[in-house]
């Protein structure tokens, strides 16, 4: 008799533990299913982290770098194609966090007659061609997980060239703008270093603005 018994106990638990129980201190006390591995009907599985990462494209590659530069030069030839390139749009889109800071604080110095700047006049963008602008190639090199910089041949429809150094974040998700480096064009030899020499005002004589 006393080995049935047991034979029953030990079935009891095994039957517990199927059914989603366990038993502490002589009482069932029920566990619940990680919420990861429910799925009620009619609604898609839960992607682990594994999942969404493996789904999510590598942003830290030469190739999403050329790849967001093309995407940049699609939207110039859009907005060219309608109402005209608007550089605002365009700096707040694709500019760094930092670059977008150091514009706007500029700019209400410039209100208030505090210094005097009158930017490049979209330069940074068109590369003083004519539009639709074709990229003829590009160049990008990683410098680590957040930055990048790649140079940039440009040409339009009479073939007259322009060029572009850039230096680019990884920020939000995307490659973002941060500097345009040229020693021929810009004062202090980037757009992102003239506008900080003129926000302090630390501009000469001969790189002042008229």
């Amino acid at each position: 008799m006393k080995k049935i018994l047991v034979f029953i106990a030990a079935a009891s638990l095994v039957l517990t533990a199927c059914s989603g129980s366990e038993v502490h201190g002589g009482r069932v006390v029920s566990f619940s299913v990680p919420v990861d591995s429910v799925v009620k009907p009619g609604e898609a599985p839960v992607e682990t982290v594994k999942q969404r990462k493996t789904k999510s494209p590598d942003l830290w590659t030469t190739s999403a770098v050329e790849a967001q530069i093309r995407a940049c030069y699609a939207e110039v030839n859009k907005m060219a194609a309608g109402e005209g390139v608007n550089v605002e749009a365009l700096d707040s889109k694709y500019c760094s966090k930092d670059f977008l800071e150091l514009k706007t604080h500029l700019s209400q110095k410039v209100q208030k007659g505090e210094v005097v700047f009158q930017g490049d006049d979209g330069y940074h963008w068109t590369a003083d061609i004519t539009t639709p602008i074709i990229i003829d190639s590009v160049k990008a090199e990683l410098l680590s997980r957040e930055q990048a910089q790649a140079e940039v041949w440009l040409k339009d429809e009479h073939d007259k060239i322009g060029y572009l150094e850039l230096a680019l974040y990884l920020e939000d998700g995307a490659w973002k703008i941060h500097n345009w480096i040229d020693t021929d064009i810009y004062p202090f030899g980037a757009l992102f270093h003239w506008m900080q020499n003129a926000y302090d005002g630390t501009m000469d004589d001969a790189e002042e603005e008229e």
